[in-house]
């Protein structure tokens, strides 16, 4: 028999199965007690870890500032930015990892990208923060990249470790 979560009730499932409902709302959970559809983004937090902390805190706080995200938390070693439920987390490397380095062709990470609102949003990254700020742009800067999906408009950029990043606008996306 499958259990229902702590606070909630058992319901019908047109499709088989158990639906449960929290007593606080009308979220359904599944069949194994897993909340179902509460954020609209599926990603919680990743986290980054850098070489020098000082260097790539102001890089990401610059950065996330312009795509809108809040700075939430910051310690020795680590700083925290949220948007819409995701987070992002920058954190010193330990000493011992540090002469590993990265390469985001090796097993791992490839790059990271951000979703922008608009292509202006694009240009205006590109043409005031990553050009200004000498910060290495890959591909010939911002444009339109006609064998991804219709209209995909984006530049990629890379962080102080050389960590691929992008900013992309995907007209109708999500």
């Amino acid at each position: 028999m499958v259990r229902a979560p702590l606070g909630a009730t058992r319901g019908s499932n047109p499709l088989g199965g158990a639906i449960f409902k929290s007593a606080e709302s009308s979220l359904p959970w599944d069949e194994l007690g897993n909340l179902k559809q509460r954020f609209k983004h599926p990603i919680h937090h990743f986290q980054i870890q850098v070489s020098n902390f000082q260097r790539s805190a102001k890089f990401y706080g610059d950065l996330l500032g312009r795509l809108d995200f809040a700075k939430v938390f910051e310690t020795e070693g680590m700083m925290e930015w949220q948007k819409e439920g995701t987070r992002i987390i920058v954190a010193q490397c330990p000493k011992r990892f540090l002469d590993h380095g990265y390469h985001r062709k090796s097993v791992g990470l490839n790059h990271i990208a951000f979703r922008a609102p608009s292509r202006a949003k694009v240009d205006e990254l590109y043409h005031k923060y990553l050009v200004p700020n000498n910060i290495p742009v890959l591909y010939g800067g911002a444009k339109e990249w006609p064998d991804y999906d219709p209209g995909y408009y984006a530049v990629y950029f890379e962080d102080p470790d050389r960590i691929k990043l992008e900013l992309v606008y995907v007209p109708d996306d999500l």
